[in-house]
């Protein structure tokens, strides 16, 4: 048999067979189409979801000492992958602070709000290296050192934050702490496209 008559064949063989089917009512297909948003909504919702993720940082920090420092104790703390070298140079303030918060003056509360704020603010522009000024407290209530040690114990719970040490005498010595931050993704991606370029 040949094969053009084999083909034939088949072909009758499926039109016999499918003769009894019957093809499928069509329905309407909807198409909805959503506006583009606009740059402003945009901004708006990146607006509104950090503005979310600063509350909840500070919702998650509490107003209560866990353990008090005193008004001129040396504070540290290093996340564990953070290189002894590095910190090294944090403790000498071998960085210079790329941005400071000053907290004198405002209430527990408005300092953990502040903290948390300017911790994420700093990581999403890609500051480094910040300066907090707690003051020793030497007259704080209802013990001396309070926001000294609230930021001692808020700073190593807030994500971005990889290190921490208390300042040299020329930023503030015992009242003032470093603050070293993450790299975000935008300075990640600039610095390999730099090594790359060397």
């Amino acid at each position: 048999m040949s094969e053009q008559k084999q083909t034939k064949n088949d072909i009758d063989l499926f039109r016999e067979m499918m003769q009894d089917v019957k093809p499928l009512p069509q329905k309407e297909i909807a198409t909805v189409k959503t506006p583009a948003a606009s740059a402003e909504s945009l901004e708006e919702r990146r607006r509104a979801a950090e503005a979310k993720i600063e509350e909840d940082a500070a919702a998650a920090l509490s107003e209560e000492v866990r353990e008090w420092v005193a008004p001129t104790d040396v504070i540290g703390w290093k996340h564990d992958g953070v290189q002894d070298g590095v910190y090294r140079q944090l403790k000498r303030g071998n960085y210079e602070p790329q941005a400071t918060l000053n907290l004198h003056r405002l209430r527990v509360s408005e300092a953990r709000r502040e903290v948390a704020s300017f911790i994420q603010e700093c990581y999403r522009t890609g500051v480094r290296t910040a300066l907090i000024i707690h003051g020793q407290g030497l007259k704080s209530q209802p013990r001396p050192a309070l926001l000294k040690s609230l930021c001692h114990q808020w700073l190593p719970e807030l994500e971005p934050v990889l290190a921490i040490h208390t300042a040299q005498k020329f930023h503030g010595g015992s009242g003032a702490s470093y603050v070293m931050i993450r790299k975000n993704s935008a300075v990640k991606l600039a610095t390999k496209e730099q090594n790359r370029k060397r």
